[in-house]
C-alpha cells in the first residue's frame, strides 16, 4: 500500500492543471514516501487526461478517475474510493506545490501529533498585490488564503493544501456533495473539518508548508466578486442550518431588505454616489446577506442532515 495518496480534483482547466502537475512531479521526486497520484476529472472533455499524458509524474502510481456528476464533493468522494494510501494529501488544479510538500504535510500525522493537517496557502506576487487592496484585503479567505488560520490550532482545512489520515474516514465524516464548486460554492472542506473534529480527531497546522494559489483572475472582477459573495452566503446558510442547527429569524424579511439595499447601492453607483475600484463593499455585503437568508428559507424545507452536537449553536 502506498503511504500517501495525492488527490487532485480538476474540472475543465487543463491549461492550469499542466503547471500544477509539473510541481507535483518535483514533489514526488523529493518524497520519502511511496506515492499514488489520483486525478479526478470532474469535467466534460478530455483535457485532464491529455494533461496527464503531457506531464507524466515518474515515481507515482497514477490513477485517472472520471466523475461525470458535477461537484467537488462528488469528485472528492470518487477520489477517496480510488485512493489506497494511508495518508490522503489534497490540492487543486490551480496550485503550485513546493518541492518538500509531501514530507512537510505528512510529518505531523506520521509523528502522531495530529490526524489531519491544514497547510498554508499564499499567492504569486501579482495576485498578492491585488489582494492587498480594497475590497479584497478583508476578503482574502474568499480566495483560499490561510491568513485567518491559527497555526497552533486551525479551525478548518483548505482544500488547496490539506492532509488527513485514512482513519478519520467513517460514519459522520465525509464530503457533503451539496457544498463546494459545482454545488453551493464553498465550505466543503470546512464541514469536513468540523466533522472530523467532532468525531474526536485532532486537526493540526503546518502553515509553513505553503502552496501558491494561481486562481483565475476573473474572480477579481466585479462579476466574479458578486458571484463569490452570493455563493459564500448560500454555503454559510447551508452549513449553519444543517451542522450548527441555527435558524435565521425573520429570514424572508431580511432577505428582501438585503436585496433592496443591494439595489440601492447599484442605483448610487449609476448616479455617482457610490464609487469603488471594482465593487463597493456594501454591495458585496448585501449580496451575501440576500443569498444567505434566501438559502435559509430554502433549507427550511428539509430536515437537518446532521445530528445536533451538545455544544452546537442554536
Amino acid at each position: 500500500m502506498p503511504d500517501v495518496s495525492i488527490l487532485l480534483c480538476t474540472r475543465d482547466r487543463p491549461e492550469s492543471l499542466i503547471p500544477t502537475l509539473r510541481t507535483v512531479a518535483v514533489a514526488v521526486a523529493r518524497s520519502p514516501h511511496p506515492v499514488q497520484l489520483v486525478v479526478v476529472d470532474n469535467g466534460r472533455g478530455q483535457g485532464a487526461r491529455a494533461a496527464l499524458a503531457a506531464v507524466p509524474v515518474p515515481g507515482a502510481a497514477t490513477v485517472y478517475v472520471p466523475e461525470p456528476r458535477p461537484g467537488k464533493g462528488y469528485a472528492y468522494n470518487a477520489g477517496l474510493a480510488a485512493a489506497t494510501g494511508e495518508i490522503l494529501l489534497c490540492t487543486d488544479d490551480d496550485v503550485r506545490v513546493p518541492p518538500d510538500w509531501i514530507a512537510g504535510m505528512c510529518a505531523p500525522i506520521l509523528d502522531g501529533r495530529c490526524d489531519a493537517v491544514a497547510g498554508g496557502v499564499v499567492f504569486p506576487p501579482q495576485i498578492a498585490f491585488r489582494l492587498s487592496r480594497r475590497p479584497f484585503v478583508t476578503r482574502r479567505n474568499w480566495f483560499a488564503s490561510s491568513d485567518y488560520l491559527d497555526p497552533s490550532g486551525p479551525a478548518a482545512m483548505i482544500g488547496a493544501n490539506m492532509a488527513f489520515h485514512r482513519r478519520v474516514l467513517g460514519p459522520g465524516v465525509a464530503f457533503d456533495v451539496e457544498l463546494g464548486p459545482g454545488g453551493l460554492g464553498f465550505h466543503e472542506e470546512s464541514l469536513f473539518s468540523l466533522q472530523l473534529m467532532a468525531a474526536g480527531f485532532r486537526l493540526g497546522g503546518a502553515l509553513e508548508v505553503a502552496v501558491e494559489h494561481h486562481f483565475d483572475p476573473s474572480r477579481l472582477t466585479r462579476a466574479g466578486l458578486l458571484d463569490i459573495a452570493g455563493k459564500m452566503g448560500r454555503s454559510r446558510a447551508y452549513l449553519e442550518y444543517h451542522w450548527l442547527h441555527r435558524r435565521a429569524r425573520g429570514a424572508r424579511l431580511r432577505a428582501g431588505a438585503a436585496a433592496i439595499l443591494a439595489g440601492a447601492v447599484r442605483a448610487g453607483e449609476r448616479i455617482g454616489i457610490a464609487r469603488a475600484t471594482v465593487v463597493p463593499g456594501p454591495l458585496l455585503r448585501f449580496t451575501h446577506d440576500a443569498a444567505y437568508f434566501a438559502e435559509h428559507l430554502r433549507q427550511r424545507r428539509h430536515p437537518a442532515k446532521y445530528p445536533r452536537l451538545p455544544d452546537a449553536g442554536s
